[in-house]
């Protein structure tokens, strides 16, 4: 090795200092400005110390991968020997280091993991920390531990190095904790000097008065410069000052870059210019504006003059990332984010541009999230930007705002342990012991100690992942814990291998590998700016919509599986085809096969990550321009592979809420601009989910699952730009987190209530999960949450209402209490004294004092019960009688309200009517309700029943006497005593009042003056006692009528007729279910109304039991026997026999393609203009028209084997019959052709009543389903009815008065056969409606007769016709 250091690195005239320093003292602070040289000095300075040497080591950190193997390819080259051997290096995938390595340059995550192993670090003697002031999570958890572990190793040198660093702070840190002083050297002087200039947005440029193609802006010394120079910077947004900058920031760099250009034009060698971007997005606005500027200048690389713009960020492939660091001819301006600020040099850079402002990743202690706003840098990352240039000349450096503005902003960037989720940094504290509880992060060794509320944040982040516990007050990692705590990647990732590892089947894990892996690093999709369209096609075909996790299996699959392992060069040539970053790919599949090789550490089994199907092999063999979106999607086992993924993501679901846009909030706008917005917000309004703890967030746009917005989902991360976006999504069912979360979970209920089905009280229980609604309206038992409601549920409900619909062992106790409610509230109901009567109350008191407080269901009761039954078998059942609360209550006689009215009918015979009593004023049926069975309704006289049962008797005087008038009322003053005197008086003449007596012997009724046996209604009765009493001027007619109608309803009897139905299975208890089930049919006050309404009730029910047994007839092909029955149950004789003829064409038919096989052209022409929908529905009438012209005397057939005879003997001929029909129905349609044709033309204003005329007649001869309907005699002669139409039409030609006199005789026969046809119709079915039918068929076709000898004589008639004989037809 050779030791060399160049003499214009100022860290090289500072050598002696630093060596001296770290011979004397543990920790060396080395701070000094970018372009030093300390990265790559330093390491040469401890190695020629003879620091690396005895079996040790020097590990030097860098924050990047990137950065870490080319800090070791420079040392080495410098140093002379080949990288791996004295001089190494290793990262996630490579460890080019040997045992004979010294050096070894790593990243801080590779040190941290070997922590794990070595928490002493005994394989180094020096550690060196570069790059100290970004504070990376890892950077300051590796001081704090090297605070700790330093007083334990004295032999242990740890370096400290940064361009921007707070050394006072970090001075100040370590002598605290090492109680020595600590050396801090600054490397000052750069190789080549920076001027740093300040050009505010809307001010005049700093090199130059004037860019050529830009505003000049506001000179110095004018006020406008003074109020844009003190205004803050916002990423180009003016937030101070009252007056707008005039210039963008776009603009603002494009004419920086110009103006550096120009500055630059005369200077030789390298020119290059950074500019810095906040991301992606003003990367590309910078790039935008810097080519509308330059135009050709910038897109053709001929020109002498070409300037090159290259953009540098994340999501560019890495050739073209690679292009940066290439040799090149032509001034580039290279426009990155704040990646080049530090880590990654970019080669040749002279010049930078620094907007100010950068996006800066924040953790929301109150919504949980990863923010990402732009917010202005820090004064050290300003100097840090400013130091990127001015390392191979003179440079420049323009800060796009204010001096005032960068002296205004805080010195040093905020450390990220104070501003991101602190969850891995206490899962790596609490696994090697530093940590035990929350006070103990705060009190470890951080340089910047971060506060409780995100300390606690980070338990609980850790918690939700399962992988902490709490143990005698303090939190100590959970077995998945101490597994999370090994797997070097992130905590949730990790969570999800572990769940996957406990799937029964291992290829679910190997996929979840493969997934996670792919989370792990940077997405190997490329998108080229000049195939962007092309990129996106090819990527669509492995897209599933319902998943970013499966779309990354389909694109392994592809890639890895489907058509075997690839070659290195096959693989390549997938990549390009395929618009793959090799390297990425490759770095995706080396960290499967680490993953693999960790969980076979963990003795997990894992499978291999093949699908259940793949696409068809001829889809996957088509080229890739002909497959479409998600036509390469494999079938996996979605739901393991998203369960296991979901462990390490709830609180990464989320809800969609879907909020249909206002009309209002389109209200300025019109025509085709407010139908894009409608479009577009109706779109956004799908994409809004409600994420856990409150927040809302929506799916990124590029995400496949976007497109589809399910109504669940889970997502990797949520990070906020313009809005809080999800990324890495997949759709989800939630009841898959409830197993997961556990005690995460929270429960509310709502609605408990009895369920009789369940012999239990249930509720609606919610789950919630950080407020989402995983699971909604599940049923739990109630007993459970609140034993003690549940139990009143029980007796309440289920014993006190009997709804209880499981049997139990001695459960008859239940039916025989509530009889015995049953019957105290019908007694209560006659009575009306309700409150003397025992209730649901007092059953529930007895219940309760009886059954124990641990009895909360039917099957607790039943446990409880059974044990009980045999002590004592009467505990449970119900004594009216000791109840205390009833014990002085006066008793009512129930003799005055019986269960029966009992009476004798008028045909003599004895009848017996049920009693119901209800006592509810609201209730229509409210008081006495006499159950009238159908079958007796006509027998009941009415008069009777307006005495009401004996016990309301009083009542009804006293509202007689309250009902009427009040010129007639006054003569019952006072009314209660006189209506004590009307009682007395009725009792006195009437001692047995209607309806008392037995069922065998009713009460007899009085004989009246007439000498017939008649009960006389009360209104008559008291209108004699009034008279009697106090000698009352009342008519007996005045209490009928109206003021009947308006006594209280409960005074009148209400009648409900009913049908007795048949017993039912389920036996049932008490008085009001003594009679068995019964349908109402209809119930009323008024017992004339509700006999007249039920008079042909009887008859219909027998018509309805005729018909069920004329349905079984034609189930059993008993055809004539099904038409005697209908006929018999109202069916006419012509219904008759259309139903014997279709049963007999069901035997005859032929297929409609054999009839019009036989039609030759011409008829199947003239057939085809037939008035039917189809072929078939005429073939169909011709066939019926055949049947009835074979057998026109169906109806006199007797039994169906005469039916089937008579069938049999027409078969032979049935053929050639609808072959005849046929020339019948060509016939008559050639000569409606010809008349339509007649009355179709033009025609003369005297003769538009004919033509109007003949329309409407031919309209009644030929219309759909004409050949069916019309008698098989009339059939033939419909073509000779058109003919007299026809003639008709020439003679009226000849004789239009003539043709008016026929007119008048023919109108006159046709209201005669009219009038008949419609009082036929009109008649009931029944033989007088047979007869008259008849009359109207017979009087219709004479009349088509008569209009033949009216107009066609010539044509003749069959028989003589005149209009008497039609009258005589029809009278």
């Amino acid at each position: 090795m050779k030791f060399t250091y160049p003499s214009e690195l100022p860290v090289s005239a500072a050598r002696d200092d630093i060596a001296k320093a770290v011979s004397s003292s543990q920790v060396v602070i080395v701070s000094g400005q970018t372009g030093s040289g300390k990265t790559t000095q330093l390491p040469k300075i401890l190695l020629e110390l003879g620091r690396g040497t005895h079996g040790r080591q020097i590990v030097h950190t860098q924050p990047r991968r990137l950065a870490a193997r080319t800090v070791a390819e420079r040392i080495a080259s410098e140093m002379g020997v080949h990288l791996g051997d004295e001089i190494g290096y290793q990262v996630r995938f490579t460890d080019e280091t040997s045992p004979k390595t010294r050096l070894r340059v790593v990243t801080d995550g590779i040190l941290l993991a070997q922590i794990q192993r070595d928490p002493q670090l005994r394989q180094y003697d020096t550690i060196v920390i570069d790059e100290a002031h970004e504070r990376s999570l890892n950077i300051d958890f590796l001081l704090g531990y090297l605070t700790a572990l330093l007083p334990k190793r004295r032999d242990l040198k740890l370096i400290i190095t940064s361009a921007t660093i707070d050394s006072v702070k970090f001075q100040e840190h370590f002598e605290h904790a090492l109680h020595e002083k600590v050396p801090v050297i600054e490397v000052s002087g750069r190789t080549y000097p920076v001027q740093v200039v300040y050009e505010p947005l809307g001010t005049a440029p700093a090199l130059m008065r004037h860019v050529p193609g830009f505003e000049t802006g506001a000179m110095p010394g004018e006020e406008s410069y003074a109020e844009l120079s003190a205004a803050p910077s916002d990423g180009g947004r003016d937030r101070g000052s009252s007056r707008e900058p005039d210039m963008d920031m776009p603009t603002a760099v494009a004419r920086a870059c110009a103006e550096l250009i120009i500055h630059s034009s005369h200077e030789r060698g390298a020119r290059d210019i950074l500019v810095f971007a906040s991301g992606e997005r003003d990367i590309h606005e910078f790039e935008n504006a810097l080519r509308r500027h330059y135009g050709p200048r910038a897109d053709d690389m001929r020109h002498s003059d070409a300037i090159e713009i290259m953009p540098l960020f994340a999501r560019l492939s890495s050739k073209e990332q690679h292009r940066v660091f290439e040799p090149h001819t032509h001034q580039r301006i290279v426009i990155a984010t704040n990646v080049a600020e530090t880590s990654l040099t970019v080669p040749g850079i002279r010049y930078v541009v620094d907007p100010g402002t950068a996006r800066i990743s924040r953790y929301s202690k109150s919504a949980k999230v990863q923010r990402l706003p732009i917010e202005p840098i820090s004064q050290a990352s300003a100097n840090q930007r400013s130091g990127r240039c001015g390392r191979i000349a003179d440079g420049i450096a323009i800060r796009l705002y204010s001096r005032e503005d960068f002296e205004t902003r805080p010195e040093f960037t905020e450390p990220e342990i104070l501003r991101t989720s602190l969850g891995a940094v206490v899962l790596h504290m609490l696994s090697v012991g530093v940590a035990r509880t929350a006070q103990d992060v705060t009190d470890f060794g951080f340089i910047d100690p971060p506060d409780m509320k995100a300390v606690s944040d980070g338990f609980n982040e850790l918690t939700e992942l399962k992988a902490v516990a709490r143990k005698h007050g303090e939190v100590v990692l959970t077995h998945t814990g101490r597994m999370l705590a090994r797997i070097p990647i992130d905590v949730r990732l990790g969570r999800m291998i572990i769940e996957a590892a406990k799937s029964t089947t291992p290829n679910t894990l190997a996929a979840v590998l493969v997934v996670v892996a792919f989370l792990s690093l940077q997405d190997p999709r490329e998108r080229p700016d000049e195939n962007r369209e092309e990129a996106d096609r090819i990527h669509n075909r492995y897209a599933d919509p319902s998943s970013d996790f499966l779309t990354a299996l389909n694109l392994w699959d592809r890639v890895f599986q489907a058509d075997g392992e690839p070659s290195n060069s096959a693989l390549r040539r997938i990549c390009k085809t395929e618009y793959l970053s090799w390297l990425r790919i490759r770095q995706w599949k080396d960290l499967v096969t680490q993953l693999r090789e960790m969980c076979k550490e963990f003795k997990f089994k894992v499978g291999d990550p093949i699908p259940a199907s793949r696409p068809p092999l001829e889809i996957r063999q088509l080229p890739s321009n002909q497959q479409a979106a998600h036509s390469l999607c494999c079938s996996w086992d979605a739901q393991g592979i998203h369960t296991s993924m979901l462990s390490g993501l709830l609180s990464m679901m989320g809800m969609q809420i879907v909020r249909e846009p206002k009309a209002s909030d389109f209200a300025g706008l019109k025509g085709a601009a407010r139908a894009r917005a409608m479009k577009r917000a109706q779109k956004m309004a799908k994409n809004d989910y409600q994420g856990a703890r409150g927040t809302h967030f929506a799916l990124f746009p590029a995400s496949a699952v976007a497109k589809s917005t399910p109504q669940w989902v889970m997502s990797t991360e949520l990070v906020e730009t313009s809005r809080l976006w999800a990324r890495y999504s997949a759709q989800i069912d939630p009841a898959w987190a409830e197993p997961l979360a556990g005690s995460l979970t929270r429960t509310t209920y709502a609605d408990p209530h009895w369920s009789g089905s369940r012999g239990s009280a249930v509720a609606s229980a919610k789950v919630l999960l950080y407020g989402l609604p995983i699971v909604q309206d599940r049923t739990v038992q109630w007993g459970r949450i609140n034993p003690l409601e549940a139990r009143d549920f029980l007796i309440r409900q289920g014993l006190v209402e009997g709804d209880i619909q499981q049997r139990f062992s001695y459960d008859d106790f239940i039916a025989k209490n509530r009889d015995v409610l049953e019957d105290a509230a019908d007694d209560a109901s006659r009575t009306r004294q309700m409150a003397q009567a025992v209730s649901d109350e007092d059953l529930f008191d007895f219940y309760n004092s009886v059954i124990p407080n641990t009895v909360t269901s039917v099957a607790d009761l039943a446990k409880w019960w059974k044990s009980k039954h045999d002590e004592q078998p009467d505990l449970l059942d119900f004594d009216p009688e000791k109840v205390e609360r009833l014990a002085d209550a006066e008793s009512v006689s129930l003799a005055d309200y019986p269960d029966h009215w009992h009476t004798l009918g008028t045909d003599g015979s004895p009848i017996d009517l049920r009693l119901s009593y209800v006592y509810d004023p609201h209730d229509p049926n409210d008081g006495v309700t006499v159950h009238v069975p159908l079958k007796v309704l006509s027998r009941l006289t009415p008069e009777q029943f307006t005495w009401n049962v004996p016990g309301l008797l009083d009542e009804l005087i006293v509202g007689m006497i309250k009902s009427l008038p009040k010129t007639l009322r006054v003569q019952f003053v006072p009314a209660p005593d006189t209506a004590r005197k009307i009682r007395a008086w009725i009792d006195e003449r009437y001692p047995d009042l209607p309806g008392s007596g037995n069922q065998q012997k009713p009460n007899l009724a009085p004989t009246n003056a007439e000498g017939v046996a008649a009960w006389p209604d009360l209104p008559h009765t008291f209108t004699q006692a009034a008279i009697s009493i106090v000698g009352a001027q009342i008519h007996p007619e005045v209490l009928t009528g109206e003021l009947w109608s308006k006594l209280t309803p409960y005074l009148r009897v209400t009648f409900s007729v009913e049908q007795q139905l048949p017993p039912s299975r389920k036996s049932q208890h008490g008085r009001r279910h003594a009679r068995g089930p019964v349908k109402v049919l209809g119930s009323g006050k008024s017992l004339v109304e509700l006999q007249r309404k039920f008079a042909e009730q009887a008859e219909a029910s027998a018509r309805q039991m005729v018909k069920k047994q004329a349905e079984n007839a034609g189930n059993q092909g008993k055809l004539v026997e099904q038409a005697n029955l209908l006929h018999k149950a109202g069916a006419t004789t012509e219904a008759r026999s259309t139903m014997l003829w279709r049963g007999a064409l069901d035997v005859l038919r032929m297929p409609s393609e054999r009839i019009s096989s036989r039609w030759l052209g011409a008829e199947a022409l003239m057939l085809a203009s037939a008035p039917y929908q189809s072929t078939k529905d005429l073939t169909e009438d011709l066939q019926l028209a055949a049947v009835k012209r074979l057998l026109p005397n169906v109806d006199e057939l007797p039994d169906d084997e005469a039916l089937a005879n008579a069938v049999l003997d027409v078969r032979e001929v049935f053929e050639d019959t609808v072959y005849a029909v046929a020339h019948d129905v060509i016939a008559i349609l050639k000569r409606y052709a010809e008349v339509d044709k007649a009355v179709s033309g033009k025609a003369d204003l005297p003769m538009l009543s004919v033509l109007q005329s003949i329309r409407e007649h031919i309209a009644t001869l030929v219309y759909p389903g004409f050949i069916g309907k019309t008698p098989p005699d009339a059939l033939a002669s419909i073509e000779r009815y058109l003919h007299a139409d026809v003639l008709r039409l020439g003679k009226a030609k000849n004789d239009k008065n003539r043709d008016v006199r026929w007119a008048w005789e023919a109108d006159e026969a046709k209201q005669l056969a009219d009038k008949a046809m419609a009082k036929a119709e009109r008649e009931p079915a029944g033989p007088r409606h047979e007869a008259l039918m008849k009359q109207a068929v017979t009087a219709r076709w004479m009349l088509e007769e008569f209009y033949v000898s009216l107009w066609a004589q010539e044509l003749g008639t069959p028989k003589p016709i005149s209009l008497q004989r039609i009258k005589k037809a029809l009278s």
